[in-house]
């Protein structure tokens, strides 16, 4: 099996975006995280880590200090990534350019899917034909087809 067998389609968002709309397309399609066209090449942003940009600094040094929030200071989340751009996103990536590609050619094998996956640390991954989208692969597919 290949990765065009099991592609979905994904939105794409584009590093100018609206972080709000590019997020919410993202989850309305069901995805662990966000694909993100940059030139010619596509980077997952995994949802987890759209909390790097969302959660104050102190909180992600000290987990614990997330106790302070009640309910309604929660809401001050969504606020702090109102305005924000995808590109914002990508910056706060531990993120090396010349680590892993997040995209595969559409005739990679399940094995390829699963290397990329695991060393480029996504949820997902593109997979791509002349240099276009045709879908996404998610870590569930993935899985779902190596246990069937």
């Amino acid at each position: 099996m290949d990765a065009r067998s099991l592609a979905r389609p994904a939105p794409i968002a584009r590093p100018d975006d609206e972080v709000s709309t590019s997020l919410a397309a993202m989850v309305a399609a069901g995805l662990p995280g966000l694909v993100v066209q940059v030139g010619a090449d596509f980077v997952v942003v995994p949802a987890s880590q759209v909390l790097r940009v969302a959660l104050p600094r102190y909180v992600l040094d000290d987990a614990a200090l997330g106790r302070v929030w009640d309910e309604a200071s929660a809401d001050a989340i969504a606020r702090r990534l109102a305005g924000r751009r995808v590109r914002d996103l990508i910056a706060a990536l531990d993120r090396n350019d010349d680590g892993p590609s997040h995209a595969v050619a559409v005739d990679a094998t399940v094995v390829e899917l699963a290397a990329v996956m695991a060393s480029a640390h996504v949820p997902l991954v593109a997979v791509t034909e002349h240099g276009r989208l045709l879908g996404v692969v998610t870590v569930n597919d993935l899985l779902g087809r190596l246990l069937a």
